[in-house]
């Protein structure tokens, strides 16, 4: 009976091996025709709420919104400390962006290119030009006032968190949804 069952068992085992290759297989090809940030979630924050929210990565600020006064919704970068970024309760907002109109609308001139197949034929619109750097615009979450991401306030805003640290000493990390 048991030179019946080594058979049976090699077989059994083949089988199991290459239906696990296949599943394998599938995935890898299924995650290669996407985009990979297909999917990606990024933290908005409704300023008269007070409230993060997740919205899809390509989103352009400002926002709607989720409540309260439309059109504040803004870009928040969220750290957490350690294995704290599961845990709501001890996210930290770091700075908040959004952009100035003219960004805004050359960013969303883009995107409808795209999406219609279509080349985009305005000005180049570059995360290093001066015209990006300049309408971009950011600050701390208990600032009133905004400053364009190239200025001296704006840099201030968008370093000051790498500073901090943990309860353990550990330095923070940029927590997504």
């Amino acid at each position: 009976m048991k030179t019946r069952l080594k058979p049976f068992l090699k077989i059994t085992l083949a089988v199991l091996l290459a239906g696990v290759a296949i599943v394998l297989v599938i995935q890898r090809v299924c995650a290669l025709s996407r985009s990979g940030e297909e999917g990606a979630r990024v933290w908005f924050y409704d300023q008269s709420k007070k409230r993060l929210y997740a919205v899809p990565n390509d989103t352009i600020p400002p926002h709607r919104g989720i409540g309260g006064k439309s059109g504040d919704g803004v870009r928040a970068v969220v750290v957490a400390f350690g294995l704290q970024s599961s845990d709501p309760a001890r996210l930290r907002i770091a700075y908040l962006e959004t952009y100035a109109p003219p960004l805004k609308e050359a960013l969303e001139q883009i995107r409808a290119a795209r999406v219609a197949h279509k080349r985009y034929t305005g000005p180049p619109v570059s995360p290093e030009s001066d015209f990006f750097q300049t309408n971009t615009l950011v600050k701390l979450p208990e600032d009133r006032e905004w400053s364009p991401l190239a200025s001296p306030a704006g840099l201030e805003a968008t370093t000051q968190w790498r500073s901090w640290r943990g309860r353990g000493g550990e330095a923070p990390m940029v927590c997504l949804p």
